[in-house]
């Protein structure tokens, strides 16, 4: 079976074909090939369709898959979390800076400095960063679809796409 880019060069040049024939007897047979070439595109058109949707089948799978492992890996982060924490409560607790064990060590340490902002507008402006401006792009599009308008410096596209169902 041929490849759908060759059977479409080849449905292009058939229709070329017919429009250039000279006589009916030209026109029935270019007319007869260009059906059997929509034949075969037709066939190649629903293998194609196959595969996407097994293909489809898969990436569900996969994103299944991806959950059950995200959430398997945030069990284990929160569990470690929690043995951590055990361990730091009991060395504050009996005030042991360190504990050795067979395979490694525990130890006490501080962490960096850090603050938390509870009122924004007290900090001087020095602190302040400044966010750069960003653009509505939704906004623009829901408002020339919602009037027509055409907003300057903005260019409008609409590209295409291809859905099996």
């Amino acid at each position: 079976m041929s490849r759908m880019y060759e059977l479409t060069a080849t449905w292009a040049a058939l229709v070329d074909a017919y429009d250039m024939a000279e006589d009916a007897d030209e026109r029935a047979e270019a007319l007869a090939a260009l059906e059997d070439v929509e034949a075969d595109m037709a066939d190649k058109a629903d293998a194609i369709a196959r595969i996407v949707r097994n293909y489809k089948g898969e990436v569900e799978a996969l994103k299944a898959e991806e959950q059950r492992l995200t959430m398997k890996r945030r069990a284990k982060e929160a569990a470690i979390d929690r043995l951590n924490g055990i361990m730091l409560e009991a060395m504050q607790t009996t005030g042991a800076d360190r504990v050795e064990t067979s395979i490694g060590k525990w130890s006490v340490q501080k962490n960096p400095w850090s603050c938390e902002v509870l009122d924004a507008a007290a900090v001087p402006e020095e602190w302040h960063i400044k966010v750069e401006d960003k653009i509505d792009r939704a906004g623009l599009v829901r408002h020339f679809k919602a009037t027509g308008e055409m907003v300057d410096g903005v260019e409008y596209k609409q590209t295409t796409g291809i859905r099996f169902r």
